[in-house]
């Protein structure tokens, strides 16, 4: 009777062990997916001397673009807003961040 109850125990423990072991990797995961995703800065026009910034979250956000060379002052930008910000010439750019 002992050894069963030994076995039931063990067996539990187990189940439990992995269990944690289980959520402790989802979460590890998820953590990683959160912190790949992209922040509320989202470049979504340009031309020559310009770029667009859209403020895709109900906060106001400071955000700038990423070109070759000196990046741009960073420029607020207001809840769902967008804002304009001036290049120099020849500046291409790439993505728009927060700053």
């Amino acid at each position: 009777m002992m050894t069963g109850l030994r076995t039931a125990l063990v067996a539990a423990t187990a189940a439990v062990l992995l269990s944690v072991t289980g959520a402790v990797t989802t979460a590890s995961a998820d953590d990683d997916a959160v912190a790949k995703e992209p922040g509320c800065a989202q470049l979504s026009a340009w031309g020559p001397g310009w770029a667009d910034i859209r403020n895709i979250c109900d906060h106001t956000i400071s955000a700038t673009v990423e070109v070759d060379g000196w990046d741009p002052d960073c420029i607020q930008i207001g809840p769902r807003g967008v804002g304009r910000i001036g290049l120099e010439p020849g500046d291409d750019p790439y993505y728009a961040y927060e700053c």
